[in-house]
């Protein structure tokens, strides 16, 4: 099976990108993505972001069954806007799969999805959590899209909230049967007590493929690391990469396991 993960920074890449993903349909059974969109304002495009990147997708991934968690609205990854648009994350699964489960859960939650911080804003985050049957086989993958906070504010550090988010995702995926996958920008350092939390059951491909960084050349702040994929001890791994290329402000994690 392949499964691939990247955070598609709202489509601004938006031709790079929609290359990359439907050469690799083909061959992929799974794709999860962050910093997704979805409007049905009609409103194409703004501040450089596709409103409706999750309709595009579900366009050019005709064969996968697509599911959007949304975390909050009115934001288009720059500012307020007057029409309606979701943000959040999404998984596509190949139709052939046999799809028993799906849920999405809030991580962290504030008032109304979205508050204005002293000098960032605060935002709800979702873990999506998708269960599919394959050669009568349980598999479990789980997406998420982590607490953001700017350097000035404790960047990609440890704090109360994140420890409680990694908490709260550990207890949940601990519930379900079967191997396990966790991807997505969890938006932490590779030291931080909030990883080793969920690096308590999992193993860290990040660490053992000894990745130097999640981040592309169109990334200009001082964070290497962002993006994760950690398996369970019956995920077999046969080839692991996180490719260098200029589809996103994040590299895509690509993932090749049985």
């Amino acid at each position: 099976m392949k499964l691939i993960s990247l955070n598609i920074w709202g489509g601004k890449i938006y031709k790079p990108l929609v290359e990359f993903i439907e050469k690799h349909s083909e061959t992929t059974d799974i794709f999860c993505f962050q910093e997704v969109s979805q409007s049905n304002s009609g409103i194409f495009e703004s501040s450089g972001y596709r409103m409706n990147i999750f309709g595009d997708l579900s366009i050019s991934l005709k064969d996968f069954k697509g599911y959007f968690a949304r975390t909050f609205k009115g934001y288009d990854m720059t500012k307020f806007v007057d029409f309606e648009v979701y943000f959040g994350i999404a998984i596509f699964v190949k139709k052939s799969f046999n799809i028993t489960f799906y849920e999405d859960i809030f991580i962290h939650h504030v008032e109304g999805g979205i508050i204005k911080r002293k000098n960032y804003l605060e935002t709800s985050r979702k873990l999506q959590f998708v269960q599919v049957k394959s050669e009568n086989k349980i598999l479990n993958v789980y997406n998420l899209h982590g607490i953001w906070t700017p350097d000035s504010s404790g960047g990609n550090k440890d704090s109360e909230e994140r420890i409680g988010q990694s908490r709260k995702i550990e207890q949940f995926i601990q519930k379900q049967y079967g191997e396990k996958i966790v991807v997505g920008d969890l938006n932490l350092d590779p030291d931080t007590k909030s990883l080793k939390i969920l690096e308590n059951h999992l193993t860290n491909l990040i660490k053992k493929y000894n990745i130097s960084s999640t981040r592309t050349s169109l990334y200009t702040r001082r964070h290497k690391f962002a993006d994760y994929t950690l398996v369970s001890p019956g995920i077999k791994v046969i080839n692991f990469e996180v490719p260098n290329i200029n589809i996103s402000d994040h590299r895509p994690m690509i993932l090749e396991f049985t």
